[in-house]
């Protein structure tokens, strides 16, 4: 039957008027819902369970249409048997039946399509790691927000005990698994003034932006005041919308001296009301901190990214208190961040002979000690069992932004959990880990090709934040979506407007990303710019200067002077691991072949502990250079075995090895850790 056909069958038979009644009573009802279900009391959640039902009930309806109304109507053809008799009930499908329930079928599998995206729209979410959450987990009872605590003490040195308040109520409820804290930290990055929330009319717009938007079931909020010496706290739990007292507790008191005795008193009465009396209390610090360790690590985050105050700060709060695990915990990882893998292994070590049975201090030392070893897939587990506890931390989440996507290349993960917190409003300058959000983002969408999300993500923030990290995001996505000429307007503005260090190393960047993109004539001409320009390396940073020289001569195919320019930087540093693999390869392209197998042999006896895979790396692109396919495979799965990062410029990011990186073998160390 043809389409005109049926269509007019189906006016004639009313079945257009029919699923008319069914579209226009569904969307009535969604109407109505959508005004009653608040004043009824309903969760809001209704109204998704009733559109819900109506798509899936539409094909049932059009099924029973076709039953009762439909098949009486149809002139019934017997099916007839070899000798010719009809055989009782059985009839043929006439042309119109054939056609309804094609598209009968057509509509049954869009709206089951439609059913599933909207369950896992509103229902689930998938975090680092794959596996399934509802949303019920993550609103309603599962997120508590806690207020600051007001210092009515009239005394601005109190004004830290308030914070010490919201921290330790934060910690027990995330160690004990209550919830998931919204901490005054997250809701001042949302609404700058939410504490003006409780004032009538004009100010209550605030209060909306934490209850619509991060819906939290509970609020904590208190305050404490000066008598005679001793220090007085409130506090209650209220619902959501902040109209509804849950529960208010007694006063609590205690020395002027002393507040961790009221704050530890008042965390353990807030956490006998949000969990059941048989749950085992199981926080990170087993008994409170020193008054003064904790004001010691209270000034250490406020100099984080200032590294000689901050490790300063960390030692006076471990001195103040040898059994506060925080600030070693933090001085670890400070250590690990700066590449001094002995001493973070050496403290690590320490560390682990003072844990006792603390589920999470358990799991953050074996998460250390994964980094320690470069196993990235424990590495990796560990982090996220963390990160589930408190993913609204911004420390936390872009720390998980970056194991996602460096350790286990996984950039598919990233945008659940940079969505986490929204970084509307926050000042990037006084943001150190919101340059590493957008950062770990922007590198995860290049990598998914998302340019054009890329480019409208950052090109606003480069003009007012400019950091080395955002700036080669910028230019990679720029490059690969075609448009060099905004790559070249970039780079010219940045040379006259930074430092020329800075332009030295995106101009080195960009030359490698038009190798990988083909375009050596592109390339070359970034290339000669910064050989014109670092053929005095003197000044500022010469040493620097010397390494960008090299890569940019050896990149431009001009071994001759390449060979010069390395043999000068191995000369004041033998031990340099790249630059000796670069050598290497220049003595191959220069016809001495014996003095680059020389140099292998000294690269392959510069290992030592903590490489992480760094000379089997510098190896794969020698013998990727030599066009060693074998050889080149062989190392790269020796170096992400041991550990090695999937870093902006490594692996299928590097120009050495783009002759293999199409190939299954490269594919498989990609997915190595998957």
């Amino acid at each position: 039957m043809k389409f005109k056909k049926f269509f007019n069958e189906c006016r004639e038979k009313e079945v257009f008027k029919n699923l008319s009644i069914y579209v226009v009573t569904s969307w009535v009802l969604i109407q109505v819902f959508s005004a009653i279900w608040e004043p009824l009391g309903l969760p809001k959640i209704t109204i998704t369970f009733v559109l819900l039902v109506l798509l899936a009930g539409f094909p049932l309806y059009g099924f029973f249409l076709w039953k009762f109304q439909l098949q009486p109507m149809e002139s019934k053809k017997p099916i007839l048997d070899k000798k010719g008799n009809p055989i009782p009930g059985a009839y043929l499908k006439s042309s119109f039946q054939r056609m309804y329930y094609t598209s009968l079928s057509i509509i049954g599998l869009i709206s089951i399509c439609t059913v599933l995206l909207i369950i896992k729209t509103n229902f689930f979410q998938v975090p680092a790691g794959g596996s399934f959450e509802t949303k019920f987990q993550m609103e309603g009872d599962d997120k508590i927000a806690i207020l600051k605590f007001d210092n009515n003490t009239t005394e601005e040195k109190f004004n830290v005990v308030g914070k010490m308040a919201v921290d330790w109520i934060m910690h027990g409820i995330t160690q004990n698994k209550v919830g998931q804290v919204i901490s005054p930290k997250i809701i001042d990055d949302y609404s700058n003034v939410l504490k003006k929330s409780i004032l009538p009319s004009s100010e209550t717009n605030e209060l909306n932006v934490l209850t619509e938007y991060l819906k939290p079931s509970k609020i904590i909020n208190g305050n404490f005041y000066l008598k005679n010496n001793r220090l007085l706290f409130q506090c209650s739990i209220t619902d959501a919308k902040m109209n509804n007292t849950l529960i208010s507790f007694k006063p609590v008191e205690c020395d002027s001296n002393d507040p961790l005795e009221c704050i530890e008193a008042l965390k353990q009465r807030i956490l006998g009301y949000l969990v059941t009396e048989d749950e085992k209390i199981d926080i990170l610090q087993e008994t409170p901190p020193n008054f003064e360790a904790y004001q010691y690590l209270d000034e250490a985050k406020s100099q984080y990214g200032n590294n000689d105050e901050y490790l300063k700060l960390l030692n006076k709060s471990i001195a103040a208190d040898s059994t506060y695990v925080d600030p070693k915990l933090d001085r670890l990882d400070y250590y690990y961040n700066e590449g001094d893998f002995k001493i973070a292994d050496s403290l690590l070590q320490i560390l682990s002979k003072d844990i006792g049975t603390n589920k999470r201090q358990i799991n953050l030392l074996n998460y250390y000690e994964a980094l320690l070893q470069g196993n990235n897939r424990n590495i990796y587990n560990y982090l996220q069992k963390d990160y589930n506890i408190i993913p609204f931390d911004i420390y936390a989440n872009s720390s998980m932004m970056v194991i996602a996507l460096q350790f286990v290349n996984k950039p598919q993960d990233i945008d659940t959990i940079f969505n986490e917190i929204n970084m509307q409003g926050l000042d990037l300058e006084n943001c150190v880990q919101c340059g590493y959000r957008y950062y770990s983002k922007a590198m995860a969408d290049i990598e998914l090709q998302r340019y054009d999300d890329v480019i409208d993500l950052l090109a606003p923030l480069v003009k007012t934040n400019g950091t080395r990290l955002l700036i080669e995001a910028l230019v990679r996505a720029y490059i690969r979506s075609g448009n060099s000429v905004a790559a070249d307007d970039l780079l010219v503005d940045l040379r006259l407007r930074t430092a020329n260090t800075l332009w030295k190393d995106i101009c080195l960047f960009a030359g490698k990303e038009f190798l990988l993109m083909g375009s050596k004539k592109k390339a070359d001409y970034y290339f000669d710019q910064l050989i014109e320009t670092l053929n005095d390396a003197s000044g500022e940073d010469e040493l620097s200067s010397t390494k960008i020289f090299a890569s940019a001569l050896l990149f431009k195919e001009d071994y001759a002077q390449s060979e010069k320019v390395l043999k000068e930087l191995i000369q004041l540093s033998p031990d340099m691991i790249n630059q000796t693999a670069l050598l290497a390869i220049v003595y191959h392209k220069n016809g001495k072949t014996q003095k680059a197998q020389e140099l292998v042999t000294k690269l392959d006896g510069l290992r030592t502990d903590y490489q992480y895979g760094s000379i089997d790396y510098a190896l794969a692109q020698y013998y990727a250079a030599i066009k060693d396919e074998n050889n080149t495979i062989k190392h790269l799965i020796k170096a992400i075995a041991s550990g090695h990062r999937y870093r902006a410029n490594k692996f299928r990011n590097d120009p050495l090895l783009i002759a293999y990186s199409k190939s299954e073998s490269f594919d498989r160390i990609m997915r190595f850790w998957h």
